[in-house]
Parts: structure tokens; C-alpha cells; sequence
């Protein structure tokens, strides 16, 4: 056992393991740029629970700290914006991220009991435990998203595409600044459960049924329109409809394991309506008055490619996951059809939502986590561009094309985080104007601020709720 652990451990075998290398690379990055990019920093301000992150974080202040009181005004620091429905002061979100925070949370709490700082959930032992809490998750994706990318590629292929899903995507602005918000969680939670969708379709334990259920019961209760990730588990290898007979036939043979799975994913929904019950008098409640979809209204254009918010525009990196779609082999477990189909109704359903740039953010944000499945288009794209046997023409050239493309839209991905984290990419009003202002300055001048908003275009939130101008 312990040449074993020598083996894995020795220098010989890191190298053939860069993708374990590049794990520890991001840790220190982690522990090296924290205080750079910590929104609290940027803002100026001394907390991260700001607007929904503070209706993510409340359950936890308020039963630990504040007598199951959702009143903060005596803890909360100064310039908080908390938002939903105050008249009630009542969290607009589910208690998911809560479930996510708490390990942290408990660390800050014991901390500052030893320390004799107020125990209001607010200090700065809470804001920088729960800050290191969502990086650690991030991580803990990229580790279970590696297991499985490592299945079914080689290690360079492995380590180019992690280093593309972090570095290249929304991910990384959602890892190292705004880390608070829900799609870290949600890109951890989406690569534990494709490992474990893997792992049950290999050998269908009880324990790994438990964990599936779990799994799927906090990624709904974090954001409910997530639930479509289950897909994945119903028709993994599935391409066919002779193997969808086939599946449905297995499916009827372990049917013990849906009902733990089903009874799991209640289970975890049961405090949150016993919760509405206690507060609002009903089991189900819904905690976004006045907001809906606009089924007959998507925009589709318009949260692909528009200045205001577009994942393409923001994300390019995504481009080489569509481009991927076709390099899906056959005997790889999810079809091509499948991965087209999710993405296109995430694509759907998101742009369907009256707010369908989700308020102030960097990026198409709603899609962040998506990437911890189409890093496996991503991966078959590099796969073929590095190590495809068959010779065919300009196959150099084509990779040398691919890892430019890789390396450029990583470079565009930190340096509008970076803009962003320093309020030059405005959360919610760019325009195409102010896009390529921001895109070709380098060193800012004192009167950019009137250029600024002089090319800014704010959104019109009245009409966007009531339908009226959905294309602004």
C-alpha cells in the first residue's frame, strides 16, 4: 500500500498525471489571487451578501444567529441590498444553497465564538469562510468532471479541457469573484452527478442510488428548472429506439432504486414546505410575484449573440462544445442527439424568462454550469485535433487553429472578468457601443465614467416583466 502511494505521488508519475498538476495549480492560483478577486474587494464593501446572495445565505443567519428571525436590519453591514418580497421578509429562494453553505458557515461560526466576534453571520470570518467554501466546491467539481473525462480520454487531453472549462468559461468570474452565486454549486453537483450516473449504469449500488437522489434533490432545490440534468441519467446509453425499450426494461428491473431516488429528492424538499408553511399559511409558495415565462417569446438571438448578455458573446469558448456535438463518437455513453436536446431547451426555457439576462451579472450567467457537460464535446474536438490516427489534410494546421482558439478565448474570458470585476463591463446595461469601448481600451482614462454611461443602454424593467420589449 504504500508503494502505491509512493507511485502515485513520485515526480515520475505527476508528470504523466498533468491533470493532476493542473488541480494544484488551481488551488494556489486560488490561494494567490483571492484577495484580488474578491468582490467584497472591488466593491469596496466589506461583505459578499449582497442581493441574491443574501436570499441564498439568510436561512443560515437566521436560525443560528437571529432566533429563526428573517429581520437583519441591526446585523447586516452597511450598503446591503437584500431583494424580494421584504414586505414578508421571507428569502425569495429555496434553502438549497444553505445545504451548500453550512460546512463553511459552521467553520466561520466556531471561529468567530473563539475569537469573541459577534455571532450576526455577517463578519468577515463568515464572508471569507463561505467565500473559500465556493472555490473548494468549484474544485471538487473539476475533480469528479476529471474521473470521468479520464474514462474516456488521455491525460492531455483531460488537462487541456479542464484547463478550457475554468479558465475559458463564465466559471472562472463565478469561481474566484462572484463565487457565492448558485453555479459553482451547480457545476459541482452537475459533474458529481454525471460520475455517479456513470458509476450506477457500471454497477447499480444502493449507496450510489442514495447519492443520485441526493444529488438531483439539491441541484432542484438550488434552481428547479435545473431538474432537466436528469435527462442525462434516463438515456445514457441510449441511441436508439430499440435501446430505449431497452432501457425502459432495465429501468423496470431496478425500479426500488427510482422510489429511494424519488423519496430522496422529496425528503430534501420537505423543510422547504414546512418552511412555507410555518411563514405563509401553504405548503407551496411562490416567491416571484410578478415574474414568468414567456413561452410564446423566447430569446433566442438575443441570449446567444446580443452586447447585453449573450453566452456566445461572452462565452466563445462554447462554440468548440457546439462544434463538438459532431465529434461525438457512437460507443460514448451520451449521443449527440442528447447533448443537442439539453442544450437547446436550457437554451429555450432560459431565454423564455422575463428577465432573460438575469439582472446584474457578468455574462449569460444561467448557463455557467452547463459546462460541466459540454466539456465532453470539448473534449472530442481536441481528441480529434491531437491524436485522430487517420492523416488528413492541414490536420497540424487545424490544431494549431483549435489551441489558438482555446488559448484566445481564455484570454478574453480573464480579461472581461477582469473589466467586470472592476465595473468597466457594466452588470447589466452594455451595448454594443460600450462593448468595443471596453474592448479596446487598455488603460482607462479619469472621464471614462462619462463615456460610460453615455453609451450604456439600461433596460426598461417594466416593460421586460409586462412583455411589452422583450428585444431590449
Amino acid at each position: 500500500m504504500k508503494r502505491k502511494l509512493y507511485n502515485y505521488f513520485s515526480g515520475e508519475d505527476l508528470i504523466r498525471k498533468p491533470s493532476i498538476i493542473f488541480l494544484v495549480f488551481c488551488v494556489c492560483f486560488a490561494f494567490w489571487f483571492v484577495d484580488f478577486w474578491a468582490p467584497y474587494n472591488s466593491l469596496k464593501k466589506d461583505s459578499s451578501f449582497h442581493w441574491d446572495i443574501f436570499n441564498y445565505y439568510s436561512y443560515l443567519p437566521a436560525y443560528f444567529c437571529n432566533n429563526g428571525s428573517f429581520e437583519f436590519e441591526r446585523f447586516i453591514p452597511s450598503g446591503y441590498n437584500p431583494v424580494g418580497p421584504l414586505k414578508t421578509h421571507l428569502p425569495k429562494t429555496t434553502y438549497g444553497m444553505s445545504v451548500m453553505y453550512a460546512p463553511f458557515f459552521a467553520m466561520a461560526y466556531k471561529i468567530a465564538y473563539n475569537s469573541g466576534t459577534p455571532l450576526n453571520g455577517f463578519s468577515t470570518e463568515f464572508v471569507e469562510w463561505v467565500h473559500w467554501g465556493s472555490i473548494f466546491y468549484v474544485i471538487l467539481g473539476l475533480f469528479f468532471l476529471r474521473k470521468l473525462l479520464l474514462v474516456y480520454f488521455n491525460e492531455t487531453v483531460t488537462t487541456i479541457t479542464l484547463f478550457a472549462v475554468l479558465f475559458g468559461s463564465m466559471l472562472f468570474m463565478y469561481t474566484f469573484s462572484n463565487s457565492e452565486m448558485t453555479h459553482g454549486y451547480l457545476f459541482c453537483l452537475f459533474s458529481i452527478f454525471l460520475w455517479l450516473t456513470y458509476r450506477w449504469h457500471l454497477e447499480s449500488k444502493w449507496s450510489t442510488t442514495f447519492a443520485i437522489g441526493f444529488v438531483i434533490g439539491l441541484i432542484s432545490l438550488i434552481r428547479p428548472t435545473e431538474i432537466i440534468i436528469v435527462l442525462f441519467f434516463i438515456f445514457w446509453n441510449v441511441k436508439t429506439p430499440q435501446e430505449l425499450l431497452l432501457k425502459f426494461r432495465f429501468f423496470l428491473g431496478k425500479y426500488l432504486h427510482f422510489v429511494l431516488i424519488a423519496a430522496m429528492g422529496v425528503l430534501i424538499w420537505i423543510p422547504q414546505f414546512l418552511f412555507w408553511k410555518h411563514h405563509t399559511g401553504s405548503y407551496f409558495y411562490f416567491s416571484y410575484p410578478g415574474e414568468r415565462f414567456f413561452w410564446n417569446d423566447p430569446q433566442i438571438f438575443n441570449i446567444l449573440f446580443s452586447y447585453r448578455k449573450g453566452w456566445i458573446t461572452y462565452t466563445p469558448i462554447v462554440v468548440l462544445a457546439f462544434v463538438g456535438f459532431f465529434f461525438v463518437k457512437r460507443d460514448f455513453p451520451i449521443s449527440k442527439g442528447l447533448f443537442v436536446f439539453i442544450t437547446a431547451l436550457s437554451v429555450y426555457v432560459l431565454s423564455c424568462w422575463w428577465d432573460w439576462f438575469f439582472g446584474g451579472c457578468f455574462g449569460a450567467r444561467g448557463f455557467c454550469q452547463n459546462i460541466a457537460y459540454l466539456a465532453f464535446p470539448i473534449a472530442f474536438v481536441i481528441e480529434a485535433v491531437l491524436f485522430n490516427p487517420k492523416k488528413f489534410a492541414f490536420k497540424g494546421g487545424v490544431a494549431l487553429i483549435v489551441i489558438v482558439y482555446v488559448f484566445s478565448c481564455v484570454c478574453l474570458n480573464i480579461g472581461q472578468s477582469y473589466n467586470y470585476h472592476h465595473r468597466k463591463i457594466s452588470p447589466y446595461a452594455m451595448s454594443e457601443k460600450l462593448y468595443w469601448e471596453v474592448f479596446r481600451t487598455y488603460k482607462f482614462k479619469d472621464d471614462f465614467h462619462d463615456t460610460y454611461w453615455a453609451f450604456a443602454d439600461e433596460p426598461d424593467y417594466e416593460k421586460l416583466r409586462s412583455g411589452e420589449d422583450r428585444t431590449q
